[in-house]
């Protein structure tokens, strides 16, 4: 499977913006976590910017972030694709306490926003975008499969798609275990063909075999983060080999070759 990287997004405490982390990601600048800034998604009509939870507003910044500089029409073209391992889980934990009530009562918004697609949908909303719209979460082979699915989507029907990774630290009341973990989320435009836009090719094959995934130290046991080696060789625009876990029997090899310009 082969597809060409066109944009990049990123956000992460200390890492806002794929462009302003450049100098980080080369290593010319040393990594400080510092917290995002506050977000708010102007393209979401009032009442569905409101409804927003901190989840849904990291995959919609990282999403409105990795599209900068498409056209709304391209954008609403673009079939896409969230990623995220634990889902919302801060308003899982306020279900789950209000049920546990005398007289339990469920916020509406809070039920509509707990679907595992609840981000993909406010992104579709807001973008007028009659695509289709996936939302997956694989566990620990989330950075594999989320691959695996983005390529098996671009054709020559659907020569572009938006993957969006994402992931938060879990509430305490769904898990009491808090692996330590900061937030993490990126975003590419993959496309079928390589064009002006090209960034780098990548190429996905499988093997047998499992491999460990390495975490980062920078964010911890957050999964999406398992892909940052990636993006520091896209920022440093060197070629790169990385293996994923595809599942306990499989593994998924990328090979990363930057497009060289004149």
């Amino acid at each position: 499977m082969k597809a060409y990287i066109e944009h990049i997004g990123l956000q992460a405490p200390g890492l806002e913006g794929w462009e302003a982390s450049q100098i980080i990601l080369t290593g010319d600048t040393p990594y400080q976590s510092e917290p995002l800034s506050k977000y708010s998604p102007q393209f979401l009509p009032a009442n569905e910017r409101r409804r927003t939870t901190p989840t849904i507003k990291l995959a919609l910044r990282t999403a409105e972030e990795t599209v900068s500089g498409y056209a709304p029409e391209a954008i609403a073209a673009m079939p896409t694709l969230f990623a995220c391992v634990d889902g919302d889980t801060e308003i899982s934990a306020k279900m789950t306490s209000a049920i546990l009530q005398d007289e339990p009562m469920i916020s509406p918004i809070h039920f509509h926003n707990s679907v595992h697609n609840a981000s993909a949908g406010y992104w579709m909303i807001g973008q007028h975008n009659q695509q289709a719209a996936s939302a997956i979460s694989a566990g620990e082979y989330q950075i594999a499969n989320s691959f695996i699915e983005a390529l098996s989507q671009l054709s020559d029907t659907h020569p572009k798609v938006l993957l969006v990774v994402y992931d938060l630290p879990i509430d305490p009341i769904i898990e009491s275990y808090q692996p330590a973990m900061q937030p993490f989320a990126f975003g590419l435009v993959l496309s079928h063909q390589p064009n002006d836009r090209t960034l780098a090719e990548l190429s996905l094959s499988l093997a047998p075999g499992q491999v460990q995934a390495v975490k980062h130290n920078w964010f911890g046991d957050n999964v999406a983060a398992e892909a940052l080696p990636l993006l520091q060789r896209l920022a440093q625009k060197q070629a790169g080999q990385f293996a994923f876990p595809v599942s306990s029997q499989l593994t998924a090899n990328l090979t990363l070759t930057p497009v060289q310009r004149d």
